[in-house]
């Protein structure tokens, strides 16, 4: 049963607030599609800021403000909301503000899949030609694969990560353009080296206290974990689940095994299956907290047969398990969540890691085709220099390819000899496009 009196306070709340200023991120979204607009990604990432933003350009537009609705169903007025209760939404909405008729009507849900049944009810609303719908969530069953069947092609959606490094550099009111990145290298190195080892939570970025980042960084994860993977998922076993978060989280930017895991937990008396196992990953995964590379294979069936790299969506969870040898898998965790990032803005584009003779850490394809090889080396010098070096040369060569990298956090005067590889320090290549140049 709803509130009716709470839900009609928080619409009128709403309607008479001021829209909060935050950064334009780096994501495209397309406002003169008629489809459902759906934005998904890990909580706090800042999604809800990207529809304040959305709001704001309407406005500029000339779209009147009482023609635009926000609902946050995180907000507990909105405990027990179902399907059938949006009509009261619509009703309350359409009577507090001024709605304008000469325009579209905006209406922005937040944290959709809160509501169940959710998806019934916003084709209803779609297909009624009134409304322009825009949502957000924080789960992988909002993307258009898992979706597609109950919202039939009505939805376009877009995934958000938290901020990339350039948009860490506009945070830090820092200018990430081509003079700075040379004016002003020893500070980028700085900020550089600091994106790595905090990540890219908004709340974080513009955290100063150390111990206050981490203590934000414990909140969200155990948001996560009881309401995001437990809740939704009905686990009663916290602790087992928590062991088997902490277990993946070690295990970043490394192969993941569910029978070693397996295997551990039954030398120390714990009891699990690995279809268990392997359930928890995939609730971690669609609850955006950890991504899964595929190993790179010309058959199909191999591909999905072989063990998958896991990598954390924010460096910063990786402080809930910190050791001091990390500095290279952090690099490489950052290299992988933008190369989704880039992904996610060229949707034609695919990422590998590959291990058949020699090791590369991302293949990257476009339009299926090979396109570029990426190996991530946090301090290259002339000792390991040749150890990176060569499997991209046997794998250019094994397969005919003109571009490998070689991204590195330390600057260094080291040339190779083959023109088909470059050396791109990290902060450079994250400011610019994938090629580095």
């Amino acid at each position: 049963m709803i509130n009716k009196d709470a839900i009609r306070r928080a619409i009128s709340e709403f309607i008479t607030m001021d829209l909060p200023d935050s950064i334009d991120r780096d994501i495209d979204i397309d406002l003169s599609v008629n489809k459902i607009t759906v934005i998904a990604g890990i909580r706090r990432s800042g999604k809800t800021y990207e529809i304040f933003n959305i709001m704001k350009h309407l406005l500029d537009a000339g779209i009147p403000r009482g023609n635009i609705l926000y609902t946050n169903f995180e907000d507990e007025r909105f405990i027990g909301f179902g399907a059938g209760d949006f009509d009261y939404i619509m009703d309350t909405f359409e009577l507090l503000s001024d709605i304008n008729k000469n325009h579209d009507t905006y209406l922005f849900f937040d944290e959709i899949q809160n509501v169940i049944d959710w998806d019934r009810a916003i084709r209803r609303l779609y297909d009624t030609g009134k409304y322009r719908i825009f949502l957000t969530g924080s789960s992988s069953k909002l993307l258009s694969t898992e979706i597609s069947t109950s919202l039939a092609g009505r939805n376009l959606t877009y995934i958000m990560y938290p901020f990339s490094f350039k948009e860490f550099l506009m945070a830090k009111k820092f200018n990430p353009d081509k003079l700075h990145i040379y004016s002003d290298a020893g500070r980028l190195k700085k900020y550089a080296m600091e994106y790595i080892l905090y990540g890219g939570f908004p709340e974080i970025v513009y955290t100063d206290s150390t111990s206050t980042k981490k203590r934000i960084i414990l909140s969200y994860y155990d948001t996560i974990i009881f309401r995001d993977i437990s809740g939704r998922y009905n686990i009663s076993d916290i602790n087992m689940l928590k062991l088997i978060i902490g277990y993946a989280i070690n295990s970043y930017s490394s192969e993941f095994s569910s029978t070693k895991l397996y295997n551990y937990l039954k030398s120390i008396n714990v009891s699990i299956s690995k279809k268990t196992i392997n359930n928890y990953i995939q609730y971690a995964e669609n609850a955006f907290f950890v991504s899964m590379n595929q190993k790179f294979s010309n058959s199909y069936k191999k591909m999905h047969q072989t063990r998958k790299k896991l990598y954390l969506i924010d460096n910063s969870f990786s402080l809930l398990y910190k050791k001091s040898d990390d500095d290279g898998k952090l690099l490489e965790n950052s290299v992988y969540i933008q190369l989704l990032r880039i992904k996610e803005r060229y949707n034609n584009m695919d990422i590998f890691y590959y291990h058949n003779g020699c090791e590369i850490d991302f293949i990257v394809t476009e339009d299926y085709n090979l396109f570029m090889a990426v190996q991530v080396c946090y301090d290259l010098n002339m000792n390991n220099l040749d150890r990176e070096v060569k499997p991209l040369k046997k794998f250019l060569d094994k397969y005919n390819l003109k571009s490998g990298i070689i991204i590195t956090m330390n600057d260094n005067n080291i040339n190779i000899e083959d023109n088909r590889i470059k050396i791109v320090n990290f902060y450079r290549w994250m400011l610019d496009d994938i090629t580095g140049g």
